[in-house]
Formats: C-alpha cells, structure tokens, sequence
C-alpha cells in the first residue's frame, strides 16, 4: 500500500471515528428517548416536504451540471446528469469527498466523457458555491449578529465563574504559531499541503475565469439560485415540524443553512456528527430550548438535538433513494447502449 492509500485510509477512520463519537456521546446512551421523541414530537408533513426541496436540489445540480458540461461540447441526457450527481451524493455518505469522483467515473462510464473535463465543471461549481456560501455567511452574521454576541457574552460569565488564564495562553499559543510560521515559511513552502492550497486557490481563479465560456448564462444562474433557494427551505420547512422552533423565521433558517453548510464540508462522512454539532450550537445561540446556553447529551426532550437529527436524517433518506435511483438510471442507459 503506498502512502497516498495509507493517507486516505487513516482519513476514512478519522471521519467515521469522529462521526461516531459524536453521534454516541449525544445521542447514543439515549437512543429509546430520541426515538420517543421521533415519534411524538416531529411533524412528518413537513419532514417530507423538507425531503422533496432536498431532492428538487439534486435536480437542479444535475442541470446546472449538463450547461458545464455543453460548454466543453460534450452531451449527455437530463437523467444522465440527474443520476450521477445523486450517485455522487449516495457516495459521499460512505467515502468523504469520495462523491465528485465517482459522479465524474459513472457519467465517464454512461456517456464517455473524459474524466479531466468533468472534474473542470466541478472546479467551476465549487467557485460559484463556494462564493455563494460566504456571501450567506456574511449575510447570516449581519441578520443575527445580536443573538451570536449575546451567546458569546453568557458563554463568557459562565467561564468567567472559574478564574483562568484561557485568554493569556491562547495569546501565546497564537504568538508562538506566527513566530514558527516566519521562521519556517521556507520549509513550509515545500510542504505538498501547502501546495494543494496554492492550487486550490489557483483552481478559483481559473474556475471563476472559465464562466465566461458558459453559453447559457441565464439558466445556469437559474438553477445556482434554485439550488441555493431548496438548501434553505429544506431547513426552513423542518421549524414547523417540532413546535419549539415552529416561531422561527426566515432570518433563522439562513443563519442554520449556513452552519449546516459549514457542517456538511467538515470531511465527515455524509456530514453525520460535524452537521449536529454545528447546527445544535447554532441553535442554543437562537436559544433554543428558550434559556438554554449550552449544549448537552440527549438525556431528555430536547429540540436543539432532535431538529438536526430531523433533517439530517431526511436529508439521507433523499441521498439514499435519490442515489439508488441514480444508480438503476444509469445501469439501464448503459445497458441500452450495449
């Protein structure tokens, strides 16, 4: 096995054995309580209009996905699309980031598309949504600025409860890395990480350049927005599925769109653990259960724990059937063919 398959497998373990940590340590010991609580407490209209914005979103990627790939003068069928980018999605929730390899392999394999082409459009939509996310970001903390600086003004009393010396060693830690790094930055330069970052700010430039050259402007912007507009009400539309956060508002579903956006890029797989974790913090800064201010194991009802789990878990169940679909759609085509 050579180091890159060594790297790869320790990273594969490190995800699952994140994931599952965080999973067990919230969830795990109480399972008979969140699935009570499942039963009980969720509104499953909403949980399944939550699952079709879901799967409208694959849709619209698979189609933003077929304008990049005509700008490269390469066909392919809607479905083709459609089914390899739910391929991709399925995949993920076993490999981390294993998923744009294997949307690329299939349409290779249904369509004969060069493999290199199709990672290019790839590179393109990271550009856009990875833009798209930060404008949200910025948006989100503008929109919910005074609920963040209150949570972090209580979570500051309660450590202020304990005198410590936190801040002056987080001061010091900080001023030791910036003394490491100017001393270093020769060595790091040769470092292949450091060149992987290199490119990948590179690859924005030349992703960003490369929208010149789509030839139908119009609807790709189109679809860029629908996806972006599913994401949030595929969250926004799971508030009235648990009554404690039935009250919150537009501004609150783009604040947790973007958690769980940042959630879903930790390198865990399909997102599981890294998603919880964010959006739970996310909502105890939303104080919700009203007068909470931290987050604990789910030993009780609890709807910052239970709403993540809700749509995380719909959002699975659409990768799951999406993907088998995806799956089936291109057996049958290359079939077909042969």
């Amino acid at each position: 096995m050579n180091r890159k398959n060594i790297f790869n497998t320790i990273k594969v373990i490190l995800s699952f054995g994140f994931m599952t940590f965080i999973l067990y340590y919230f969830f795990g010991e109480n399972s008979d309580s969140l699935q009570r609580d499942l039963l009980k407490e969720v509104d499953y209209l909403y949980v399944l209009l939550s699952m079709l914005f879901g799967g409208w979103a694959y849709v619209n990627r698979g189609f933003r996905w077929l304008i990049l790939i005509d700008a490269l003068s390469f066909k392919t069928s809607k479905i083709n699309s459609v089914s390899a980018v739910s391929v991709g999605y399925f995949t993920n929730l076993f490999i981390p980031r294993a998923g744009e390899i294997s949307r690329c392999t299939v349409l290779n394999k249904s369509d004969n598309i060069p493999v290199d082409k199709l990672f290019g459009t790839i590179l393109i939509e990271r550009v856009i949504d990875f833009i798209a996310l930060i404008a949200f970001f910025f948006l989100a903390v503008l929109l919910k600025s005074a609920e963040i600086a209150q949570s972090i003004n209580e979570y500051q009393k309660i450590g202020s409860a304990e005198p410590s010396n936190t801040k002056l060693i987080i001061l010091f830690v900080m001023v030791i890395l910036i003394f490491l790094v100017y001393v270093l930055k020769n060595k790091i330069k040769q470092l292949s990480f450091y060149q992987k970052v290199i490119d990948f700010i590179d690859g924005l430039k030349e992703g960003f350049k490369s929208i010149k050259k789509i030839k139908n402007k119009s609807s790709f912007w189109f679809h860029t927005f629908s996806i972006w507009i599913m994401y949030f009400l595929m969250t926004y539309i799971c508030f009235h599925a648990i009554p404690e956060t039935s009250h919150l508002g537009v501004s609150d579903g783009l604040f947790l769109l973007v958690l769980g956006g940042i959630g879903m890029v930790i390198p865990a797989p399909g997102g599981m653990g890294s998603y919880h974790l964010i959006v739970m913090i996310g909502l105890v800064a939303l104080q919700i259960p009203e007068g909470v201010l931290s987050i604990k194991p789910y030993d009780e009802y609890n709807p910052a724990m239970l709403f993540p789990f809700v749509v995380h878990t719909a959002q699975t169940f659409v990768a799951i059937i999406m993907g088998s679909i995806g799956f089936l759609m291109l057996f049958r085509g290359k079939k077909k063919t042969t």
